[in-house]
C-alpha cells in the first residue's frame, strides 16, 4: 500500500494524500528529477490484481496523455513498481466543483455559464480526438485559485479501441447515475452527445443547487433520466435568464437528436449567452418531456441493391425492432424499480401537493391524507423552527400512493451524519455546512487509511444544536522510529530522515572536536518513535568556535593587553615598557579560536 514517504521508481516522492476515488488514491508528490509538484494516482491493491482493471487504468493514462488542452489535466507519466500501478499527472491547486457546490449550494448564472463553457471546450477537444469521457460530474472538474477549469479522470473514457478490447461494450452501464445520459442508463452505445447531457446535468446543478433527478437508489435515478421530465430550472430559481434555461433544457433532451449535437455547439451558445448575443446552436424546441432514448441509427440499405418490395419488408422489420426495444425498456423499468403486482408503482398516481412553508405536522398530515409516506430531514435554516423548507419529489408531480415524500425541515437542531470512512477534510466540510464545528483527535489505526474518520462524538444519528463541537476521531499512521544519523554528513542524514517520512530542520552548533557539517545530535533522538510527518531537528557542527582578533596597533601596552585578554586570547608582550604604544601585532586581525596566542610589540 502506497504511503507518505514512499518514492516510486526512485523519482516520485509521496508527500500527502489528496483524494480517494472508486478505483484509486491520489497523492501530492514531488518529481525529484524536475523538482516540481505532481499528482500521483495509485490503483487500489485489490484492483491491481485484476488484469482488466489494470488495462483500464493504463488506458486512462493513454487517453488523457493524448489530450493536450488548457482545460484538461495533463498526464506526464505511467508506471509500475512491483504490484503498484500509478499515473503521474499535473498537480492542480484549488478545489473541485463538487466542493464549491457543497460550500455555496448554487452559483450565479454568469459564473455557471463560464465554467460550463470551459468544460465544453475540453470535451470538444477530447471528442475530436476520439475520446468520450462518460463520467462528467462536479467531482471530476477542478477549479484553480484563478478560476481556470480543469477536467480530470478519464478512467472510464471510451474510444473505438476500447470496444475491440472488450472494455466498454454496448450494454455495460458505466458512469455515475446522477449524471447519466438516458442512453448510458440503458446500456446503449454512447458518443459525444452523452457527455453533452452529463454537462447539462452539471450546469443544472450549478444553477439550482440540486441535480435534476434524485431518488432512493442509483437505479431509480438512472430510470428517471430515461422516463421523467426535467423540471425547468427557472421553477427552482425565479428570474433565471431564459436563454440560459434554453441551453440547459436543450442539453438535457432525452432524444440525442434533439440535444446539442456537439460540445462545441454547446460551448458556442454559452459564450454567446455570456456576451449577451442571440443563441444559435440550441434546438428550437428542446425536448423536455420523457421519451425513450434514441438507439443508434441503422445504415440505410444501398438503393442500387434493393427494389421497392424489400424496402417495405425493411420498414416492417424496423417497426418490429422498435416495438421490441420499447417493450424491453418497459420490462427493464419494471424489474429495476421492483415492479409487479405487489409494487407500489402498480397503484394509482396522485399529484404531490405543495407543503413548503407549512409546519412539519401539517405537511405530514396533508401528504398522508393523499396516501404518501413521509420522511423527515432536519436542516439548519433561517426559516421558523419546524417549517418545511423543501420537499422531494416537488409538488405537481404524479406519484404512486405508498411512495415516500422527503421533507427538509428547519430546525435549530441537526442530525449528525454518518461520517465513518470519509476523509477528515470532507467530514469537516459536511459538519460546517450543517452549522457544526469539528475538533480533530488522531488515533493510531494500522488497518485504516490515514486521515479517514474512525468515529464521531456525539455519534451519527444524534440530534444536536447548531454550533455544537463534534469530536472527530481520525486514523493516524502508527509512529515510526527516528533513524539514528549522529556523526553522519548533513546531506546524508537529512535524506535518511526525509525518506523515513519526517520533516527536517537544521540547527548549527559550534564544536571544537566535531568537524563542520557532521550531525552532533537529533531531537527526538535516534531510535525514538515519532509520528510520520513530524519534525526532527538536527544539530550540525559548524566547527570550532572563532572570535574576532582585536587590532591593537596604536594603543598603549596596557589597553592592548586588556583588549586581547578580554576577547579570550593569550597575550605575549615583546620589549614594551608601561605606557608605550604598540607598533606590531601578530596576528593583527581576522578570526581565531579563543585561547590562541597573540604577540604585540613596541
Amino acid at each position: 500500500m502506497t504511503q507518505v514517504g514512499d518514492v516510486l521508481v526512485d523519482r516520485y516522492a509521496i508527500e500527502a494524500p489528496i483524494a480517494r476515488g472508486g478505483m484509486a488514491d491520489v497523492f501530492l508528490a514531488r518529481d525529484q528529477q524536475l523538482d516540481r509538484p505532481v499528482a500521483v494516482k495509485v490503483l487500489f491493491p485489490e484492483f491491481a490484481r485484476d488484469p482488466s482493471f489494470v488495462e483500464r487504468f493504463r488506458r486512462e493514462a493513454q487517453h488523457a496523455a493524448m489530450l493536450n488542452h488548457p482545460n484538461i489535466v495533463s498526464v506526464y507519466d505511467y508506471g509500475q513498481q512491483g504490484g503498484t500501478y500509478f499515473i503521474v499527472m499535473e498537480y492542480v491547486e484549488g478545489q473541485s466543483l463538487r466542493d464549491v457546490l457543497r460550500s455555496q449550494a448554487a452559483l450565479s448564472p454568469m459564473q455557471s455559464a463560464r465554467i460550463a463553457a470551459e468544460i465544453a471546450g475540453a470535451l470538444d477537444f477530447a471528442h475530436r480526438h476520439g475520446t468520450v469521457h462518460r463520467d462528467i460530474k462536479p467531482g471530476n472538474v477542478l477549479l484553480t485559485p484563478s478560476g481556470q477549469v480543469k477536467v480530470t479522470d478519464f478512467g472510464i473514457a471510451a474510444n473505438p479501441a476500447d470496444a475491440g478490447a472488450g472494455l466498454t461494450q454496448t450494454g455495460a452501464v458505466i458512469g455515475t447515475a446522477t449524471y447519466f445520459s438516458p442512453e448510458q442508463a440503458q446500456g446503449h452505445q454512447v458518443d459525444g452527445r452523452s457527455d453533452v447531457y452529463s454537462l447539462g446535468v452539471v450546469l443544472y446543478e450549478m444553477l439550482t443547487g440540486r441535480a435534476p433527478f434524485v431518488a432512493e437508489s442509483p437505479v431509480a435515478v438512472a430510470m428517471k433520466h430515461v422516463r421523467d421530465a426535467v423540471v425547468p430550472p427557472s421553477e427552482l430559481v425565479p428570474g433565471l435568464p431564459p436563454d440560459l434555461e434554453r441551453i440547459v433544457m436543450s442539453s438535457l433532451a432525452k432524444d440525442v437528436n434533439a440535444r446539442y449535437q456537439s460540445a462545441e455547439a454547446l460551448r458556442a451558445d454559452l459564450v454567446r449567452f455570456g456576451r449577451g448575443q442571440p443563441l444559435e446552436g440550441a434546438p428550437a424546441a428542446p425536448a423536455a418531456t420523457a421519451t425513450v432514448a434514441a438507439t443508434p441509427a441503422t445504415p440505410e440499405p444501398n438503393e442500387q441493391m434493393w427494389d421497392e418490395e424489400p424496402k417495405r419488408y425493411g420498414a416492417r422489420i424496423a417497426t418490429v425492432i422498435g416495438l421490441l426495444l420499447l417493450v424491453a425498456v418497459i420490462v427493464y423499468a419494471i424489474f429495476f424499480l421492483g415492479g409487479g403486482k405487489d409494487s407500489a408503482d402498480s397503484g394509482p398516481k396522485v399529484e404531490v401537493p405543495s407543503v413548503v412553508g407549512q409546519t412539519f405536522d401539517q405537511a405530514s398530515a396533508a401528504l398522508k391524507a393523499k396516501g404518501f409516506k413521509v420522511a423527515r430531514v432536519d436542516e439548519v435554516s433561517d426559516q421558523p423552527i419546524d417549517t418545511v423548507v423543501s420537499q422531494r419529489p416537488d409538488s405537481g408531480l404524479l406519484l404512486q400512493k405508498g411512495r415516500t415524500v422527503t421533507l427538509t425541515v428547519s430546525s435549530r437542531q441537526v442530525t449528525i451524519p454518518e461520517l465513518t470512512g470519509t476523509q477528515f477534510e470532507e467530514a469537516q466540510a459536511t459538519l460546517q455546512k450543517l452549522g457544526l464545528t469539528a475538533t480533530r483527535v488522531d488515533a493510531e489505526s494500522p488497518d485504516k487509511p490515514a486521515g479517514s474518520v474512525l468515529s464521531t462524538d456525539p455519534v451519527a444519528g444524534t440530534k444536536v444544536d447548531k454550533g455544537t463541537a463534534v469530536t472527530v476521531t481520525v486514523a493516524a499512521e502508527p509512529p515510526v522510529a527516528v533513524p539514528s544519523v549522529t556523526w553522519q554528513d548533513q546531506v546524508a542524514a537529512q535524506t535518511a530522515l526525509q525518506t523515513a517520512g519526517f520533516q527536517v530542520t537544521v540547527q548549527g552548533v559550534p564544536n571544537d572536536t566535531v568537524a563542520a557539517g557532521k550531525v552532533i545530535a537529533t531531537t527526538p533522538t535516534g531510535g525514538t518513535k515519532a509520528p510520520k510527518g513530524s519534525t526532527v531537528t538536527m544539530q550540525v557542527s559548524t566547527g570550532p568556535q572563532s572570535a574576532a582578533v582585536p587590532n591593537t596597533i596604536g594603543q598603549t601596552r596596557e589597553a592592548a593587553s586588556a583588549a586581547l585578554t578580554g576577547a579570550g586570547f593569550n597575550v605575549t608582550i615583546n620589549g614594551c615598557n608601561p605606557g608605550q604604544v604598540i607598533l606590531s601585532q601578530n596576528p593583527a586581525g581576522g578570526e581565531a579560536p579563543p585561547g590562541t596566542g597573540v604577540t604585540i610589540g613596541c
